[in-house]
């Protein structure tokens, strides 16, 4: 197991709040594993199948029902992966217990309201920009957890993290803007937003600043590091900026670019929580866990999770659709609001790994 991951929740948070004193840090590359599923979220495993299909098949739901192919196959073991690192931290006392089944029907009862309010479409479309800000959070933990340097400083986590930042709001406006222009300014149970193309003009410079803090970043590690310095960083960089400009804002590959994106971020996540879960075990000295081989065990972890995602969306919420209309719109929009919750607690430095 790589052992970047050793200082991975100290690594972020000291990300994240800039605060870090100078020091050294055992910054070993990660393993086949983490290169594939965790940094390039198996782009190779599924990009060739999309460009495959092309754009016309995409958009023609009656001749391949791709989005529900990709929700039940892999953003749904993806969405309840996040319970099973949930489970482990309230075990552990690491987080409280109310952000689990309490916190989970408290959504379901403000979603309620909300419908009956007749504010539906505007709350899912909030879920959805806070989807597309939990997207990009996603890769800058990722850039935390592998871009680390032996010599990284203060002044290095604040550069990383405004250089992740600055580019957040022209991914995220940009991306409803392009929903706008792809959808004619119709609504299709969300809300497209029109967006003034000089504001977006400025984003875009907004966003050009932060490659540059990226460069000036990966300078100071190449002056401090010499031939220890690690080009993991960068490509981590790249492949946020890349993958979600591809995703959020190129227009003419609309279907193609948004099954990207979800492809790549759910298994990007099921991957690291794979990980992280399989070393801690480890760690434990369960045998068994380290028998089993890494790729065997999390197909198994992927397939067990899909089964219960399934099971959950397509039988039991179509089933109580039988006494509640609208129990799959509310209670499946409330896992989506409960995981970006649930998230924003359980990789926090001081939940540990």
């Amino acid at each position: 197991m790589s052992t970047t991951l050793v200082s991975a929740d100290q690594l972020l948070h000291d990300a994240e709040e800039g605060r870090a004193p100078a020091r050294t840090f055992t910054a070993s590359q990660p393993t086949p594993f983490e290169w594939f599923f965790v940094i390039t979220g198996g782009l190779a495993l599924f990009l060739p199948l999309v460009w495959w299909i092309g754009e016309d098949e995409l958009n023609a739901n009656e001749r391949i029902q791709w989005y529900f192919w990709a929700s039940a196959l892999i953003s749904s073991p993806h969405v309840y992966s996040t319970y099973v690192r949930q489970y482990r931290k309230s075990r552990e006392g690491k987080i409280s217990w109310w952000l689990g089944l309490p916190a989970y029907l408290a959504m379901v009862l403000l979603l309620l309201g909300i419908s009956y309010a007749g504010y539906f479409v505007e709350a899912i479309t909030a879920v959805n920009v806070w989807q597309s800000f939990h997207y990009l959070r996603q890769t800058y933990g990722i850039g935390c957890l592998y871009g680390g340097q032996k010599q990284m400083d203060a002044l290095d986590r604040r550069l990383r993290w405004w250089a992740y930042h600055l580019c957040f709001p022209w991914l995220i406006l940009g991306r409803w803007d392009m929903l706008y222009q792809a959808w004619g300014g119709q609504s299709y149970d969300l809300m497209p937003l029109d967006i003034d193309d000089m504001l977006l003009n400025w984003l875009g410079l907004l966003a050009l600043c932060g490659v540059y803090l990226q460069v000036v970043l990966e300078a100071r590690s190449i002056w401090k590091n010499g031939r220890d310095y690690r080009l993991t960083g960068l490509i981590c960089f790249s492949m946020f900026l890349g993958v979600h400009w591809y995703g959020f804002m190129y227009l003419s590959h609309y279907q193609r670019g948004f099954f990207t994106v979800t492809i790549f971020h759910a298994l990007q996540y099921l991957a690291l929580v794979w990980v992280l879960e399989r070393q801690h075990y480890v760690s434990r000295g369960v045998k068994w866990v380290e028998m089993v081989p890494n790729l065997v065990g999390f197909l198994i972890f992927w397939a067990v999770l899909y089964g219960l995602g399934y099971g959950w969306e397509q039988k039991i919420t179509v089933a109580l659709t039988h006494w509640w209309l609208m129990a799959s719109s509310i209670l499946l929009a409330a896992i989506s609001m409960h995981h970006y919750t649930v998230d924003s607690f359980i990789w926090r430095r001081t939940v540990g790994r």
